[in-house]
């Protein structure tokens, strides 16, 4: 059944649900305006016979007063028959007086009416008992039978100069239940009018709402269906399928938005595959940087063991770094940081990998720091025209003299830290030379510095990316911190020192996973001879990012 009605049409349900809510609508209103007028048909019934009730009552009992007084002056001049005479003069001129009997000193002095027939087979009825208004004082009380009111029984009492006496008189109210009963008739009647004219109303107006509920649903399903067809259409591949949109209500706006994006998926159908291609491309890219630098993982040379890290901030860096085997056993190491990151960095790198390759071989390992970094320069001037520059670091390490040489382009300095600095150096050396970064000026030129190292000894190269990396608060790592870290594991070796500094940076950086900056890392212990030593946890190699 469910089922069923999910499968309706829009236009049936629509219609449905408007029927059924105008039903609702007009018979709760219908239902809530009967209520309220029967409710104030009774009241004004009830009202009416109040009224009605009370003024017989007060006229009732005005009568009595004054037969209550007259009593009391006729009985003062013992007129009796005068008393007697009055009293059958008003039972005969009103026939709903039924009795009137005036006692004076416990005697019955004037009497009409019987008051033993006139009240057989009553029973008072106090609730029905009306309040004492009108002229004196006296007690009143109803008499009925069968839940009917029959008897308004009045007593006043009277006296005046040693006279005490009273008047009791019995009116008949059997009347009233009569009147009451043809007016709640006529209330009755007018609320069966106000019924059927209700419904009467109701009935069209349902009648209406529903034909133009029809009327309107129509109107708005045939548009949503057309709607639908086309959807299907572009479903099965019709993109040139478009909405007749006739209209400027939300049907139209919604007909429009249709044709809109059903050029809209042509469009991105288009763009999906050539970022597929581009994706595709991109992965390629980020392989082949890949493969220009040395692998993640512990280098031993005997004199020297090094670890590289390097993690970009997009597809594709713009951080370098190499080593590489000279004459004579010297080792060269290079580190450099394109500006910016992505493709084009990346093909900066790779233009200055295959220059530092070929200078290395033509110059079959005879190869000086200065030399290189002239011919580089000239490289990149050529190869970025100056839309890209690069910060380079290389350094020559000679096992024989225990030295290091280097020279720089621009780049940060290397930190040498001395396991056992002579007396008054510094425990901490910066490799420090200046130098033009590569691609600014074709003429530049480079200097080159010899520092010693000894056995124990650390050397860090690094790129900007960590040491300016922001935090969660939105400082900045800093050299300080980064000098901290790696001093509390100098004991250790290379992979330890590299992977404590990796796991300080992460646990600092705001977002170590996507970082604003290329990221690179290459870390170097000096030692004697080969010796076993604690070793790092293996690493991973950093995710790919995108």
């Amino acid at each position: 059944m469910l089922k069923a009605l999910k499968s309706l049409p829009i236009s049936v349900k629509l219609m449905a649900t408007t029927t059924l809510l105008l039903l609702f609508t007009v018979g709760l209103y219908g239902v809530m305006n009967l209520r309220d007028l029967s409710a104030a048909y009774d009241e004004a019934r009830l009202d009416q016979q109040q009224m009605l009730e009370r003024s017989v009552a007060v006229d009732a009992r005005n009568v009595s007063g004054a037969i209550a007084r007259t009593s009391s002056l006729l009985i003062s001049a013992t007129a009796y028959g005068d008393l007697k005479a009055l009293l059958e003069k008003l039972q005969a001129g009103d026939e709903r007086l039924l009795f009137v009997q005036v006692r004076e000193g416990g005697k019955t002095v004037a009497e009409v009416g019987d008051i033993a027939a006139a009240t057989a087979g009553l029973e008072a009825m106090p609730d029905k008992a009306p309040q004492n208004e009108g002229d004196g004082p006296g007690e009143d009380s109803v008499l009925g039978k069968g839940g009917e009111p029959q008897l308004l029984r009045i007593i006043v009492p009277f006296g005046d100069e040693g006279l005490s006496g009273q008047v009791d008189a019995g009116w008949s109210i059997a009347d009233i239940a009569e009147r009451t009963r043809r007016i709640e008739q006529r209330i009755d009647e007018r609320k069966r009018l106000a019924t059927i004219n209700a419904l009467f109303v109701g009935g069209m107006i349902v009648l209406l709402g529903v034909v133009l509920t029809i009327l309107q649903s129509l109107r708005i399903s045939r548009p949503v269906r057309e709607l639908t067809e086309s959807v299907e259409r572009i479903a099965h591949g019709d993109l040139s399928e478009r909405a007749v949109v006739d209209s400027t209500d939300e049907i139209g706006v919604l007909g429009r938005n249709f044709n809109y994006m059903a050029e809209r998926i042509g469009v991105l159908l288009r763009e999906t595959k050539e970022k597929a291609t581009y994706e595709k491309e991109m992965e390629v890219a980020r392989v082949i940087q890949e493969s220009l630098l040395p692998p993640s993982q512990l280098i031993d040379r005997g004199f020297m063991e090094f670890i590289g890290y390097f993690k970009s901030a997009s597809i594709c860096g713009g951080d370098w770094w190499n080593y590489a085997e000279l004459a004579d056993g010297r080792l060269l190491i290079l580190i450099g940081d394109v500006t910016g990151h992505g493709v084009s960095s990346a093909m900066i790198t790779a233009a200055a990998k295959s220059c530092c390759d070929t200078l290395r071989h033509v110059t079959e390992g005879e190869l000086t720091v200065t030399f290189l970094l002239e011919e580089l320069n000239k490289t990149i001037y050529e190869a970025a025209n100056r839309r890209f520059v690069m910060t380079f670091f290389a350094t020559i390490i000679d096992p024989e003299a225990r030295t290091i040489t280097f020279s720089n382009a621009g780049h940060n300095f290397p930190l040498l830290f001395r396991s056992n600095p002579p007396p008054g150096e510094p425990a901490i050396v910066p490799l420090v030379t200046r130098g033009n970064r590569l691609g600014d000026v074709m003429e530049s030129r480079f200097l080159e510095r010899t520092v010693p190292y000894s056995p124990g000894d650390v050397l860090v190269w690094y790129t900007d990316g960590i040491t300016e990396g922001m935090g969660k608060s939105g400082e900045e790592y800093s050299e300080k911190r980064f000098r901290r870290s790696i001093r509390s594991v100098l004991d250790k070796g290379a992979d330890v020192i590299l992977d404590k500094v990796i796991r300080d940076a992460e646990a600092f950086f705001a977002d170590f996973t996507n970082p604003e900056d290329d990221i690179t890392l290459v870390v170097g212990k000096f030692r004697d001879r080969p010796a076993a030593r604690e070793q790092a946890p293996p690493r991973p190699p950093p995710p790919p990012v995108g």
